[in-house]
C-alpha cells in the first residue's frame, strides 16, 4: 500500500483536533487563567508543579511563555533537588520543542527524562514519553524503531494503568500496520486502542479507532463491517459536537459512508451524505474540507451521468487543493474531469487531463490511483478502436499489478521479520507479568499462619488452575497462529507459482506485440485482443477465488446457513455458465429432486456448485454432455453429482487434487487455464457446511464429482 496515504490521515486527524482545541477555546481560557493566579500564591513544589502545568496548558497558543515557564520550573527544579519535578520540566520542554517542530532538541529533552525515569521508576511518565518519542522516530519514516518505542510505551503503560496512552501507543502501532497491508494485525492493534480509550474514558479517541477500523474494512472491501463501524464512530462524533459544537469528527463519518453508498450504486445516499459534509465545512470554513466535498460530489455526478455539474464540482476542488498544496489529491481530481470531457465527446482533452492526473499519481507513488486511470484509458482506447495504444495501457496495468503481488509496494522482508519478533517479544513480556504476580502471591501464601494453612491451601489450589488456564489458552493461541502461518504461506505459494508466472507471460507476450503491431490486419489484431483478454479474465478468475479462499481461511467470512432449495441452487449457476457450455456444444442434462431443501450458506453453496460445473465444462470436449443428480441418502444428507464424459483424470493424480503445494496442473480441452484452487476452495466451503466429497475418474473415460449438503426438512 502507498505510505503517502497515512499523511493524508495524520491531516485528517489534525483538522478534528485542532478544530475541537478551538471549540473548548473558552474553557481552556478560564482554566488558564486560573493557573496564572494560582502562581501568585503557591510556593515550593507546588508553584513549580503549577508553571510546569501552565506550560503545557499554553504550549499551543503561546509557545515563547511555555518555553520561559517550562525553563524556570527546571532550574526551580535542580535547585530544590526534586528529581520528580525536574524530570517533568524535561518532559514538559520535550513537548514544548515538539510543539515548536524542533525535533531534535524535544527529542533530547525527552531522553534526559527517560534517564530519570529509569532511577525512579514513574510509569506513568515513562509511558508517555516513549509514546512521544515513537511519533518523532515513526515522522522519520524509521518504522521499525517506532514499533519498538510504541511497544516499551505499552508495557509501562500496563504497570501504570495509563489507558489513554496505551490506546495512543496501540493506535500508533495499528496504523503502521495498515499502511503495510497487514491488515489482521492492524485489526487487532486497533481494536486494543480502542477498549484502552474506552477504559480511560475517551471519547474522541474511542470515537477514532471506530473510524480507522471502518477504513480498514473499506480496504477489504468488506462495506457491511466499514459501514457499522463508520455508524459508531458518527454516533460518538455527534454526542460530542452537541456538547462542543466540533463537527469535523462528524464530517469525516458523513464523507466515507457517502462513498460507500456511491461504490454500492446508490447515488441519492451517497449524495445526502456527502452534502452534509459540504455544510459542514462550509459553516467552519474548512477549505481542506471543502476541497474534499467538491472533488466528492464531483465523482458523483460523473456517476450519474450529469458532466457538466461534475466538471464545475471537480474544477471548484482543484481551484482549493492547489490553494492548501494537497498534492494528493489532485490525480484523482484529474482523472473524473478527464472522465468528464470524454463523456461529452471532448476526447483530446479528456485524455489530457488524464494523462495528466497519471503523471501526479506516479510522481506521488500512488499506484492504486495509477492502475485506475490505466484501466480508464484502455476502455476509452478501446471505445475508439485505438488497439496500440489500449494494449500499451493493458501492458501498464499488468506490471502495476505485478510490482503489488511481488511485495515490491509493500514492507520488506525484514521489517516483516522485525514485526513479529516485536509481537513475540511482547507476548513473552506479558507472560513474565503474569509470572511474577504469580511468584508474589505464592511469597505471600507463605507468610501465612498456620491458623489458615488451610485457606492458603485452597488458594493454591486457585492459583494453579489459573495457571493451568493460562496455559491452555496460549497453546490454543499458538495453534491459532499456526493456522494462520500455514494459510499465509499457501497464500504465497500461489501467488508466486500460478499468479505471477501467467501475469509475466501476459506481459511479455503484449510486449512482443507491441513491436509486431503493424505486422497484423486489424482482423488479426482483434483476434489476438480477444486472446489476450480471455487470458486476463482467467487471471482475474484465479485473483478472486484467490482472495475468497484467503479470507476464508483467516476466518474473515461469515457464515451464515440458511435454508436453501437444492434445485434453485444448480439452475442459478447453471445460468451464469449457460455461455459456456454453448460455446462448447456441451449438452447439460438433469436429474433433479425438487423437493430437497438443504441447510446452507447461500454464497457459499453458489461457489461450491459454480467452480465444480465449470470444471466440468472446462475438462469436457466439445460435443460432450454434463449430467446433473441429486437425491437423498439415509443418513439425512444430500447427495449431488456432477458427471462428465471428459478427459477423465490419471489415478496417480487424484491422491494429489486436494493438495495445494500440487503444482502440476492440467488445461482444458480447448486451453482453458486451471490451478486447481476452484477445488481447494469447494473443498473447504464443503467442510464448513459439515458436508464430504469424493471424485471418482478414470483417464479419457470422464469424471463424477459427489459431494453432500445438510438435507432439511420442509
Amino acid at each position: 500500500m502507498n505510505k503517502n496515504i497515512i499523511w493524508s490521515f495524520l491531516f485528517v486527524l489534525t483538522v478534528v483536533i485542532a478544530y475541537s482545541a478551538s471549540s473548548q477555546e473558552k474553557s481552556a481560557f478560564t482554566q488558564t487563567d486560573s493557573l496564572r493566579k494560582e502562581l501568585n500564591t503557591k510556593k515550593g513544589s507546588d508553584k513549580i508543579a503549577t508553571q510546569l502545568e501552565l506550560a503545557l496548558r499554553i504550549m499551543e497558543t503561546e509557545k515563547p511563555e511555555s518555553q520561559e515557564l517550562a525553563n524556570s520550573a527546571l532550574s526551580a527544579a535542580k535547585t530544590a533537588k526534586n528529581k520528580n519535578l525536574e524530570m517533568r520540566a524535561y518532559f514538559v520542554l520535550g513537548r514544548v520543542y515538539d510543539v515548536m517542530n524542533n525535533k531534535d532538541f524535544a527529542e533530547a529533552y525527552y531522553d534526559t527524562a527517560l534517564t530519570i525515569v529509569a532511577v525512579s521508576g514513574d510509569n506513568w511518565y515513562k509511558g508517555e514519553i516513549l509514546l512521544r518519542k515513537g511519533v518523532i522516530t515513526y515522522n522519520r519514516r524509521d518504522e521499525i524503531h517506532a514499533l519498538e518505542y510504541f511497544n516499551a510505551s505499552l508495557q509501562a503503560c500496563r504497570l501504570s494503568n495509563n489507558f489513554k496512552i496505551m490506546g495512543s501507543s496501540y493506535s500508533m502501532m495499528g496504523t503502521i500496520f495498515r499502511v503495510n497491508g497487514l491488515y489482521d494485525r492492524a485489526i487487532e492493534y486497533i481494536v486494543n486502542s480502542k477498549l484502552n480509550y474506552e477504559k480511560a474514558g475517551f471519547s474522541e479517541g474511542n470515537a477514532w479507532s471506530a473510524y480507522i477500523l471502518g477504513r480498514i474494512y473499506s480496504d477489504l472491501k468488506l462495506p457491511q463491517k466499514a459501514l457499522e463501524y463508520f455508524q459508531e464512530a458518527l454516533e460518538i462524533y455527534t454526542k460530542m459536537a452537541s456538547v462542543d459544537g466540533n463537527q469535523n469528527g462528524v464530517a469525516i463519518c458523513y464523507e466515507q459512508i457517502g462513498l460507500l453508498k456511491l461504490e454500492s450504486g446508490n447515488f441519492k445516499e451517497a449524495h445526502k451524505y456527502i452534502d452534509n459534509t459540504l455544510k459542514i465545512y462550509t459553516a467552519n470554513k474548512s477549505e481542506y474540507g471543502l476541497s474534499n466535498s467538491q472533488k466528492n460530489l464531483g465523482m458523483i455526478e460523473y456517476s450519474m451521468g450529469n458532466y457538466e455539474l461534475a466538471e464545475n464540482y471537480l474544477n471548484e476542488s482543484l481551484r482549493i487543493k492547489n490553494k492548501v498544496g494537497d498534492v494528493l489529491s489532485l490525480p484523482t481530481i484529474y482523472e473524473y474531469l478527464g472522465l468528464c470531457l470524454i463523456g461529452k465527446g471532448q476526447i483530446d482533452e479528456g485524455f489530457k487531463s488524464l494523462n495528466r492526473g497519471l503523471d501526479l499519481a506516479i510522481a506521488n507513488n500512488q499506484t492504486k490511483i495509477q492502475l485506475n486511470i490505466y484501466l480508464k484509458l484502455t476502455e476509452v482506447y478501446l471505445s475508439i478502436n485505438d488497439l496500440e495504444n489500449a494494449i500499451g495501457s493493458q501492458k501498464k496495468q499488468i506490471e502495476i499489478q505485478d510490482l503489488i503481488l511481488s511485495g515490491a509496494a509493500n514492507i520488506k522482508i525484514e521489517q516483516l521479520q522485525a514485526i513479529y519478533e516485536l509481537d513475540r517479544q511482547n507476548g513473552q513480556i506479558i507472560e513474565l507479568e503474569k509470572q511474577n504476580e504469580i511468584n508474589s502471591l505464592i511469597i505471600k501464601q507463605q507468610r501465612i499462619s498456620q491458623l489458615i494453612m488451610i485457606f492458603g491451601i485452597v488458594v493454591a489450589f486457585l492459583v494453579s488452575i489459573s495457571i493451568y488456564w493460562f496455559a491452555h489458552q496460549i497453546r490454543n493461541k499458538n495453534l491459532q497462529l499456526k493456522e494462520t502461518n500455514a494459510a499465509k504461506d499457501k497464500f504465497f505459494a500461489i501467488i508466486a507459482h500460478d499468479l505471477r508466472g501467467p501475469t509475466g507471460n501476459l506481459a511479455v507476450f503484449l510486449e512482443y506485440l507491441n513491436e509486431t503491431f503493424n505486422d497484423h490486419s486489424p482482423a488479426e489484431l482483434k483476434k489476438i485482443l480477444l486472446t489476450l483478454y480471455k487470458s486476463a479474465e482467467s487471471v482475474s478468475v484465479l485473483l478472486e477465488n484467490l482472495l475468497i479462499w484467503a479470507q476464508s481461511q483467516l476466518n474473515k467470512i461469515e457464515f451464515n446457513p440458511t435454508e436453501l432449495k437444492l434445485t434453485d441452487v444448480i439452475q442459478n449457476s447453471i445460468k451464469g455458465l449457460k455461455q459456456s457450455a454453448d460455446n462448447k456444444q456441451i449438452d447439460i442434462r438433469f436429474e433433479l429432486n425438487d423437493e430437497i431443501f438443504v441447510l446452507a450458506d447461500p454464497n457459499m453453496a453458489q461457489t461450491i456448485v459454480r467452480n465444480l460445473l465449470s470444471n466440468a465444462i472446462k475438462f469436457t470436449p466439445r460435443g460432450g454432455s454434463v449430467i446433473i443428480k441429486t437425491d437423498v441418502n439415509n443418513m439425512n444428507n444430500a447427495n449431488i453429482s456432477i458427471t462428465d464424459n471428459g478427459v477423465g483424470i490419471a489415478k496417480s493424480s487424484l491422491s494429489k487434487i486436494f493438495d495445494l503445494s500440487n503444482t502440476h496442473h492440467t488445461t482444458g480441452t480447448e486451453d482453458e487455464q486451471s490451478t486447481g484452487l476452484g477445488l481447494i476452495l469447494v473443498k473447504d466451503f464443503i467442510e464448513k457446511n459439515k458436508g464430504t466429497i469424493t471424485i471418482d475418474s478414470e483417464k479419457d473415460k470422464g469424471t463424477v464429482v459427489s459431494f453432500t449438503l445438510p438435507a432439511t426438512t420442509t
